[in-house]
């Protein structure tokens, strides 16, 4: 990333990486993006595109009037404006109720294991969060 940006490798990791120049394109070609609102919105009076036949609109946890009040002062005309740490924490209580928020990471790599930590969690009565997988030093 240093050579596109054209400053100097940070550390040895960054010096010895393959170059990433060659993932670039210098002549931009023609593309599109097309954004889909949540399927939360479609229980609100905002202005939306049509909804697809298939979709599931869930119900609200709390009323427009409950988001209203706990997000009142933040700045959504930007999504930098808002604070995300706030931001989350205001989701996470009105999404989970009294659940505590997360401390951090699990430090659990989901991606060994996986079908055990699936079926140790769908047998868990709270299913907080999935066990850790068993190592020989256990």
């Amino acid at each position: 990333m240093e050579e596109v940006l054209g400053i100097p490798q940070l550390n040895l990791n960054d010096a010895l990486a393959k170059p990433m120049a060659d993932i670039f394109n210098t002549t931009p070609g023609a593309w599109s993006f097309t954004a889909t609102p949540s399927a939360y919105l479609y229980n609100t009076s905002l202005p939306l595109p049509p909804k697809a036949a298939s979709l599931r609109v869930p119900k609200s946890t709390h009323s427009a009037q409950y988001w209203a009040r706990v997000t009142k002062g933040m700045n959504f005309s930007d999504a930098d404006r808002v604070d995300p740490a706030v931001y989350n924490r205001i989701l996470w209580k009105g999404m989970m109720g009294d659940r505590p928020y997360p401390a951090g990471p699990t430090r659990l790599d989901l991606r060994q294991n996986r079908k055990e930590l699936l079926a140790s969690y769908r047998r868990s009565p709270q299913k907080k969060t999935a066990r850790a997988p068993k190592t020989d030093t256990d």
